[in-house]
């Protein structure tokens, strides 16, 4: 068994890193008063149709990288797009190149036909393609050196990131006007619609107009500055990140010295009205909800309870806990979700099923499984900070991670042996970070941890009616403790919803036991 190198980073403060990444190729955030107001280069807006066109890419008044797009017609009267980007993070002391790229294939209409998406970083290499056949997409993820096809129905062809300026330059500008359209993230398989809506209109030192467009898509808010020609000169969020249309030498252009702006201590949710004392051993906190609107926090009970603003997580005692089979009875009502495969989990990867039957071994029953599993992702996945997407089977490959790669590998397992898990994600408590508001230390972090199904149904499950149990094996906890709050459950398809609370999200102490 690989025994972990700890490092000074505690790991769930990396765990935000996945969803910056999201939103660099989505760039949806809730979009509020404070912004970046880095200077538009006007002599870059005078670039043809076909040539590549610039946005320099910040972090507060920090410049951490560049995106470049162009497009060519094709002889039938579609287009391809092709598009790229490359940035520089920083995770207290650990700095990393991502690479990105993307291209799609429209029709005359400007309807999706064919795309593709890479992404590279440190130790991540993921690359999918898909076409538009139907009523649904086709799509092929290779990611640890396997490839596996997936499906998904859509109502009409929608548009991926690098199309969107074809709708936009289809559309007239007017304050108050607003349309709607289909749209497909190919990096977190998110589907959905965008409504764009026409807020206010600017004209430029070189005298054009340009459109301010607020764009929601799933409830997460965006703001673009826009042409009439429909090309995107800005775009803004509250997180602090902006991207700026630039000249080629001015977008490529990097700082050598100063420090760079740590984008997960920037990305903390500050607890106000006390201090959570032994938060490791918690296994009852109750927090007021501030800055969002309640629901943005899940009602799951009886594992989270959420009483209009008042949020109250409880965990179970293993001993209040009836031991389950190591697979659900038969006609159990299972998601059949929470036993699949996914472009993160890999439940039937030859080398998955091999190492999770080997942890589990003589194990009968779904606690002792789940424990075993838990304790050997644990110490097997050394605690580092990942840029990237995570893959249960690359993991299993590397052994490095944060919260994100010690779930995926975890779900991987403990599905491949037919045990119903489930993603959760949302925040939980660091002492080893600043509060963004005090300066003292102790904060809430993005985190993301495995839940197990215990019991098939209510029956049997112990006094308190407990079904499902968090874990974490980031942290080697069995079960996770109360500072964990649930924000969403799911792939990253629904992880992408706590954006929508990033820079906003503030909780006050009640109680804890």
């Amino acid at each position: 068994m690989r025994s972990p190198r700890l490092t000074p980073l505690t790991v769930v403060e990396a765990c935000a890193l996945v969803a910056f990444i999201v939103l660099v190729g989505v760039f949806a955030s809730r979009h509020q008063q404070r912004s970046t107001m880095v200077p538009i280069d006007v002599e870059a807006l005078s670039t043809g149709a076909t040539e590549e066109r610039w946005m320099g890419i910040f972090f507060e008044d920090q410049k951490v990288g560049y995106a470049v797009t162009r497009s060519l017609p094709t002889a039938d009267g579609g287009s391809i797009l092709e598009g790229r980007s490359r940035f520089r993070l920083a995770a207290f002391g650990t700095i990393q190149d991502i690479i990105t790229a993307q291209a799609a294939v429209t029709d005359a209409d400007g309807a999706l036909r064919r795309f593709d998406f890479f992404m590279l970083s440190d130790q991540v290499r993921i690359s999918a393609r898909g076409e538009v056949r139907g009523s649904e997409i086709v799509m092929e993820v290779d990611n640890a050196g396997d490839t596996n096809t997936f499906t998904f129905p859509v109502s009409e062809p929608p548009h991926v990131q690098l199309s969107l300026e074809q709708v936009l330059a289809r559309e007239e500008f007017a304050i108050g006007r607003s349309w709607r359209v289909p749209y497909f993230n190919p990096a977190t398989m998110a589907e959905g619609t965008i409504e764009y809506t026409v807020e206010d209109v600017v004209v430029l030192d070189n005298g054009e107009e340009a459109w301010w467009v607020r764009t929601d898509f799933e409830g997460i808010t965006a703001r673009e500055l826009v042409l009439t020609s429909g090309e995107v000169i800005r775009q803004e969020s509250p997180s602090g990140m902006s991207m700026v249309r630039m000249s080629a030498e001015a977008a490529k252009e990097m700082p050598v010295d100063g420090e760079a702006v740590d984008i997960i201590a920037k990305s903390a949710v500050p607890l106000r009205g006390g201090r959570l004392d032994h938060p490791r051993t918690a296994r009852r906190v109750s927090l007021k909800v501030l800055g969002v609107e309640p629901e943005r926090v899940l009602d799951d009970p009886p594992l989270q309870v959420r009483d209009g603003d008042v949020v109250t997580i409880e965990v179970p005692l293993l001993e209040e806990l009836a031991a389950a089979p190591l697979t659900p009875a038969e006609g159990a009502e299972i998601d059949p979700e929470w036993l699949e495969s996914s472009p993160t989990i890999q439940a039937r990867d030859e080398r998955i099923v091999a190492r999770a039957r080997e942890v589990v071994g003589d194990a009968t029953d779904r606690l002792e499984a789940a424990r075993r599993l838990n304790s050997f992702v644990y110490d097997y996945v050394e605690k580092v900070p990942v840029f990237g997407v995570p893959s249960g089977a690359e993991v299993l490959e590397t052994g490095r991670g944060d919260c994100n790669e010690h779930t995926a590998l975890f779900v991987s397992l403990a599905r491949s042996q037919g045990i119903p898990t489930r993603i959760a994600a949302g925040v939980v408590w660091s002492d080893r970070v600043p509060d963004p508001e005090r300066g003292s230390q102790g904060a809430f972090y993005y985190h993301a941890w495995p839940e197990v199904l215990i019991a098939d149904d209510d029956a049997g499950t112990g006094s308190r009616g407990w079904r499902w149990m968090p874990v974490d094996p980031t942290f080697g906890q069995f079960p996770a403790d109360a500072t964990h709050v649930k924000l969403v459950e799911g792939d990253l398809d629904r992880q992408v919803e706590i954006l929508a609370v990033m820079g906003r999200l503030a909780f006050e102490l009640k109680d804890s036991r």
